[in-house]
């Protein structure tokens, strides 16, 4: 008989135990606007490449609310 195989690596279409999908929407939400909220403040005070993107990554971190 065949053993089980005790390969640590999973299949690639099984995907993560844990990410956009495992958490909860609320999570994102917060994210989003704390890096939403932050990229703003750095652009009003001239931090235009940080403040920039920030928003960028809260933007990003956004599409998962949908």
């Amino acid at each position: 008989m065949d053993e089980p195989s005790h390969d640590p690596r999973q299949d690639p279409a099984s995907g993560w135990t844990l990410g956009a999908g495992g958490l909860p929407k609320s999570a994102w939400l917060v994210v989003s606007v704390i890096a939403i909220v932050l990229g703003l403040a750095l652009l009003g005070i001239g931090y235009i490449g940080y403040g920039v993107l920030i928003v960028i990554v809260g933007l990003a971190a956004a599409v998962n609310l949908f």
